[in-house]
């Protein structure tokens, strides 16, 4: 199986999210700088550290984000070449989203650009305990491709190759331990046959 992250990896959704944060922290008193770029160092990336980070109520902050989210009516799409990388993908294996967004708004996405059949499941952040703890619940999982720090920390705590992409939320200094760096979409199929390939132990 492969595991991959939702923001960033399949969906474009940055803007998206970063002027949800904005909104939410405002609605607890707190204004942040424009220039700030809120998930760029952000370790885990969960809207609940985040909150945490910013100092604000952060239980309250996290499911405030969930509840914008769906309130929506436009977000964003998925990044250009991923619909097609994702087809071929899940010839190779079954795929999994491991995300940290809620399952619902994660599905919602998939099936309204019609990538929902690409996928055997989708485990939104309400859905695990952490991305470690379900990537180790998966014996059959053999690669986790993610953009943040804490995708490449999750898969190397579960004894998974991990590929971080050049694409998303974080650059290539907070991806420094992943097993590949990926600069465009379709470089994934070449690191996903690689792990294939490997013998499980």
């Amino acid at each position: 199986m492969i595991c991959l992250d939702f923001d960033g990896v399949i969906a474009d959704t940055l803007g998206f999210w970063d002027r949800l944060c904005r909104q939410a922290a405002a609605e607890q008193g707190l204004v942040l700088p424009r220039e700030m770029t809120p998930f760029a160092r952000l370790c885990p990336l969960t809207f609940l550290q985040l909150g945490a980070d910013l100092g604000l109520d952060a239980a309250r902050f996290d499911k405030r984000m969930a509840a914008l989210s769906l309130e929506q009516e436009s977000v964003a799409a998925p990044f250009p070449e991923m619909p097609a990388c994702l087809e071929t993908l899940a010839a190779l294996a079954p795929l999994c989203v491991l995300s940290s967004s809620r399952t619902v708004f994660v599905r919602w996405f998939l099936s309204r650009h019609g990538l929902d059949g690409h996928f055997r499941d989708v485990l939104g952040g309400d859905r695990h305990p952490g991305k470690a703890a379900a990537l180790r619940s998966m014996p059959q999982a053999v690669l986790m491709i993610g953009d943040a720090k804490s995708d490449i920390d999750a898969a190397r705590q579960a004894g998974l190759r991990s590929v971080g992409v050049l694409w998303g939320w974080q650059d290539r200094s907070m991806l420094e331990g992943a097993d590949y760096l990926a600069e465009r979409p379709e470089e994934l199929l070449t690191f996903a046959r690689a792990a294939l390939a490997e013998p499980r132990g």
